[in-house]
């Protein structure tokens, strides 16, 4: 193998990340590029370190493991996603895992050997991606597989689906990353390539166009009004002529071919 297969770690749990890195550490076509005890700073790390198997703790503080995923899916559209393993000492999350098109899901603590059939599991599928065309992944050789991984029928027959969609997302300020929820936001201004996010208490601007922040929240509660502002329906007080007034006193311009829209939008939410 030309390349090993690039490995990162989010767990929360020392032990449980000590083991995995000492599994990774024992093959020699895996790379241990990095770890993270929480969600919130591998986004960061991953929007540079872009791995190729991602072992992701499901019970996280700030941030699920499912959670992460979403969250990193939209706000990194144009980069290769990992392949993922989840590890977790709570077998009911094997519905949601697989469901999340989730590549295996190791029971805490796991095995090296248990371990090694995720690895066999992943890494054909991933070296036949990273090689591209055909001659090309010949010239890489995946490992010999041990065995199928099966799903694991005792948690698939109890497991509950969970939420489709995160309560929240993440933008950046400047160095931060901020969590926001839907209600919080009064209106968004477009600026270029650039935002104004008018929240109930302050204004965050944030390097993110107008579209992919659209895509980011609950169609049924926000409404572009022009090219250049998206309301919130919930926070618009009033209306007179082509100006919304929000509930914190704030007016946004209704564009001339967005008019009749809003107006039935606001007629649907009339009581």
């Amino acid at each position: 193998m030309s390349q090993p297969l690039r490995c990162y770690v989010i767990d929360d749990e020392p032990a449980a990340r000590e083991l995995i890195t000492k599994y990774i550490g024992r093959i020699p076509y895996l790379e241990l590029i990095g770890q993270a005890t929480n969600a919130i700073d591998a986004l960061f790390a991953l929007e540079t370190l872009q791995p190729d198997v991602l072992f992701l703790d499901v019970e996280m503080p700030e941030m699920t493991g499912f959670e992460f995923l979403r969250v990193l899916a939209a706000q990194t559209p144009d980069v290769r996603m990992p392949a993922v393993v989840m590890i977790t000492a709570y077998p009911q999350y094997a519905v949601q895992g697989y469901e999340h098109e989730v590549a295996d899901y190791l029971l805490k603590p796991a095995s090296f050997e248990r371990f090694m059939r995720a690895i066999n599991r992943v890494a054909p599928r991933r070296l036949a991606a990273l090689a591209g065309p055909p001659a090309a992944a010949a010239a890489v050789a995946p490992p010999e597989p041990v065995a199928p991984v099966p799903a694991p029928a005792e948690a698939l027959e109890t497991a509950e689906a969970g939420p489709g969609k995160a309560g929240f997302f993440l933008v950046k300020e400047d160095k931060k990353l901020i969590r926001l929820v839907p209600q919080e936001i009064v209106f968004v201004e477009s600026l270029k390539d650039y935002l104004n996010i008018y929240l109930t208490s302050r204004t965050i601007t944030t390097h993110m166009t107008m579209t992919k922040l659209e895509a980011m929240l609950p169609a049924d509660q926000f409404m572009r009004v022009n090219r250049s502002y998206l309301v919130r329906l919930g926070a618009i007080k009033e209306i007179d002529g082509n100006l919304i007034t929000t509930a914190d006193g704030k007016r946004v311009p209704i564009g001339v071919t967005y008019r009749e829209r809003v107006m039935e939008a606001m007629k649907q939410n009339m009581m």
